[in-house]
């Protein structure tokens, strides 16, 4: 099962949109870290792919300021999120506004039944930002597919419920 966007979601501050070619071609030399052009050796318009990503834009001024990407895992029941910020735009709450917008839609309309989040050793705002989204630290784990140890961080629908639509 594919996660697809009808039409762009919307935050107080943000809308969250898939990605366009023009949204590529701004993140691409200003992000810090390396994930997102290898990532996008996959055409990030492919039906197909188990991947869906998602640009993060302000309201207000439609400036881009950072991505998400969303897997799914080979359980199928499971989806991985990752979330990156341009540097000036982190600690202004916008990647826990997002998470949080993205956690609704994904566990209103699919039948994933966990969200999981693998983060950096060293870093500590990834880990606030899951926390403060609702996700649970369940320990370090070394990921298959990279060989290093990571955080690992999960959300399961029963959680979401119980946490936020109480």
């Amino acid at each position: 099962m594919s996660i697809k966007l009808a039409e762009p979601l919307e935050t107080k501050r943000l809308f969250i949109h898939q990605f366009t070619q023009e949204d590529i071609d701004y993140l691409v030399p200003n992000l810090n870290s390396g994930v997102l052009k290898p990532s996008l050796q996959i055409n990030y318009n492919d039906e197909k792919s188990d991947k869906v990503y998602l640009s993060l834009q302000l309201r207000v001024s439609d400036q881009i300021i950072g991505f998400i990407i969303l897997q799914t895992l080979e359980e199928k029941e499971q989806i991985e999120c990752y979330y990156e910020l341009l540097p000036q735009y982190t600690g202004n709450g916008y990647a826990i506004e997002v998470m949080k917008k993205v956690l609704a839609y994904v566990f209103t309309n699919y039948k994933f039944t966990k969200i999981v989040a693998y983060i950096e050793q060293g870093n500590s705002k990834g880990w606030k930002v899951a926390e403060r989204s609702g996700l649970k630290y369940m320990g370090d784990i070394v990921r298959k597919d990279a060989d290093e140890k990571v955080l690992y961080f999960l959300i399961d629908k029963k959680d979401y419920v119980n946490q936020f639509q109480n």
